[in-house]
């Protein structure tokens, strides 16, 4: 009970903690509302602003076409040819997807392994380092003489991207786990799988979608680059296939495209941080 719920004589507890309810409530709404406001709106005016600044000096300056297209003509052409580009961002997700999830479904369990075995520690992750390090467009020729030309290679350069960050905070993760709680849990009777999935795993999850959340921003990159080199489908072969042609405003129309793929999976990993870690929202909250 605050001080000002005693000032006013006459109120019961429950009046009391109706009150306080409200004032939850109304906080919580005006905290939202101020989230939602830097969150949205305040990119959404910088985006115009930038985009009529474009406008104003491509028509200053008299800058063709063909050279730099202004933001009207190129929206202009995201909706006109929506379902063009609606077939090839449905490619690229598809192919992001693939090989993200297959780089997490190798990475996390291959960092605890590597954790929990220090001769691995010694021997693997150095290799592991070392193949990262290779630059993933000098591999991109290669896959295509094993796999041909094709969404496999999109997959697997996607794969390549994404793996070592998510391997390298996933480890982050398992070994900042405070060793006493692996005690407790030995001395109540756990099992190690039991310990893993209810003390280990979610106290890396924090390291885990960081590794994640870096991950989905490379795997991004390495579709585009991957459909530039050998594909037949997807954004980045669309935007290949207009350079030919010299469409530029196709192919900004495909870059604006692939920047809201990036964005909904983006989004979609931080959704998925909320709801896997209530934990940590509720700390931070």
């Amino acid at each position: 009970m605050t001080s000002k719920d005693h000032e006013k004589p006459g109120l019961s507890t429950t009046d009391v903690d109706a009150r306080r309810l409200r004032r939850n409530i109304q906080s919580g709404v005006e905290r939202f509302n101020q989230q939602w406001i830097s969150a949205l709106l305040y990119p959404v005016i910088s985006v115009l602003f930038l985009m009529g600044l474009w406008q104003s000096l491509i028509s200053v300056f008299g800058v063709p076409i063909w050279l730099l297209p202004g933001p009207i003509d190129f929206i202009a052409r995201f909706f006109s040819d929506f379902e063009l580009i609606f077939y090839h961002a449905l490619a690229t997700s598809k192919n992001l997807l693939l090989g993200f999830m297959v780089g997490v479904l190798i990475a996390v369990p291959l960092a605890l392994i590597i954790v929990s075995v220090k001769t691995f520690e010694r021997g693997l992750y150095p290799v592991i380092v070392f193949l990262n390090v290779i630059p993933k467009t000098i591999i991109a020729p290669i896959l295509v003489l094993w796999f041909g030309v094709g969404p496999v290679i999109s997959v697997v350069v996607v794969f390549l991207m994404c793996f070592f960050p998510i391997l390298v905070d996933s480890m982050t993760g398992f070994k900042a786990v405070d060793p006493r709680l692996y005690y407790i849990t030995r001395s109540m009777g756990a099992s190690q799988l039991q310990t893993l999935l209810k003390v280990k795993l979610p106290a890396s999850m924090d390291h885990i979608f960081s590794g994640m959340k870096i991950g989905i921003v490379k795997a991004a990159e390495g579709v585009i680059i991957a459909e530039f080199i050998a594909s037949n489908e997807g954004l980045g072969f669309m935007m290949m296939r207009a350079s030919g042609f010299m469409d530029m405003t196709l192919m900004f129309s495909g870059l604006i495209a692939a920047a809201i793929v990036a964005l909904i999976f983006n989004g979609l990993m931080t959704g998925a941080e909320k709801f896997l870690t209530p934990w940590a929202r509720h700390h931070h909250g």
